[in-house]
């Protein structure tokens, strides 16, 4: 988001998603994402899944 300029407010508007959402994500409040906002936030940001996701071995 921040290297696009973009806001949360904006986000939220421009994909449906829930801005509560969005700042849980932000914040790594929230482990689990759906996979109807993953292809919102691929849609709008013009990108794939491994752009956003990255998996840690716990």
């Amino acid at each position: 988001m921040w290297d696009r300029g973009v806001s949360s407010v904006r986000l939220s508007e421009e994909t449906g998603i829930d801005p509560s959402t969005i700042s849980a994500v932000i914040h790594n409040k929230r482990r689990n994402v759906g996979l109807k906002i993953i292809d919102k936030l691929c849609v709008f940001f013009n990108c794939g899944v491994s752009d956003l996701l990255e998996f840690y071995k716990e």
